[in-house]
């Protein structure tokens, strides 16, 4: 198939923070990953600098319902027409977002809330498709699978086209000039054992590319996704120990960070680039979620 194009959203006036990719079809192409509602704009814009309307958009492919990675699809369905597959558990999201998904966000970002992420719209009745694990799409002879892949969320799908998986964040943070890979873990959906055998799954399809919603497609999968479950597992052994000894969330925050920033010199990350991974990545988060994981699972047993 035709090359796949990784499209720079300009994620509020900053590049190489979200992307999307728009993969040709044999009439018109199909987006994975389309971004927020606030970069419906920008997008127009990349698809038009790729040599399409927005108005041949025949397919969207959320890997998971989150705002930064599909709020745009109900806008997108609703301007073209085109048809949204997703998880099974995140069809009711995109149908009906004012239900769950944007109080809940409403309640994280309070008045940034639109300016971040724009006017999300329910997509239309009949215009989501949800696709089982492993069930193939064909579109205008482009074939795409979708691979369940939960962990950092239940309604996380991983999509094979060709050689090349698009893993929304099951796969980790990573940004062009850097090999560092780390894991988002916002709550309240991490889950280490899930995430562990998603990463498996990556591993059995044995892609030539991983295309990172943040941020870009990078062909090192085997030592990308090496690293990025011996972070998760060294993390979580950290968190097991805090949460042991009576510690907080902020303890475990702190020590996590602290070993971030040696890990990331000692891997020469760019300034920059550091910079990108605390906006995108935020230790707080990864904190927060890790934390509920490991108290819950601490309870349970």
């Amino acid at each position: 198939m035709p090359a796949i194009r990784t499209v720079d959203l300009e994620f509020f006036g900053a590049s190489g923070v979200i992307s999307s990719f728009l993969a040709p079809l044999g009439a018109g192409f199909a987006l994975f990953d389309p971004g927020p509602a606030s970069a419906v704009p920008e997008l127009e814009r990349r698809v038009n600098e790729a040599g399409f309307e927005l108005a041949e958009l025949r397919a969207v492919f959320a890997t998971h319902v989150h705002l930064d990675h599909a709020g745009g699809a109900g806008v997108l369905a609703r301007r073209t027409g085109c048809t949204i597959y997703a998880h099974p558990v995140g069809v009711p999201h995109l149908l009906d977002p004012h239900q769950k998904l944007l109080p809940s966000a409403e309640r994280l970002y309070k008045e940034m809330m639109i300016p971040l992420w724009g006017s999300t719209e329910a997509a239309p009745a009949g215009s989501v498709h949800a696709v089982a694990d492993g069930e193939r799409v064909r579109i205008d002879g482009v074939e795409v699978t979708g691979w369940h892949t939960p962990g950092h969320a239940v309604h996380h799908i991983a999509w094979q086209v060709g050689d090349a998986v698009a893993t929304g964040d099951v796969a980790g943070v990573r940004f062009p000039g850097a090999t560092h890979v780390l894991p988002p873990m916002p709550p309240p959906d991490i889950d280490l054992e899930l995430w562990r055998a998603s990463l498996a799954v990556l591993r059995r399809l044995a892609p030539a590319q991983l295309l990172l919603t943040h941020f870009g497609a990078f062909d090192d999968p085997p030592r990308h996704l090496d690293e990025l479950e011996d972070r998760l597992m060294r993390w979580a052994a950290i968190a097991r120990r805090v949460v042991a000894g009576g510690g907080d969330r902020a303890a475990l925050g702190a020590e996590l960070l602290a070993l971030d920033e040696r890990e990331m010199a000692a891997s020469g990350v760019p300034a920059e680039a550091v910079a990108r991974y605390r906006r995108l990545c935020p230790m707080e988060e990864n904190s927060a979620g890790l934390f509920r994981y490991c108290t819950q699972h601490r309870q349970q047993a």
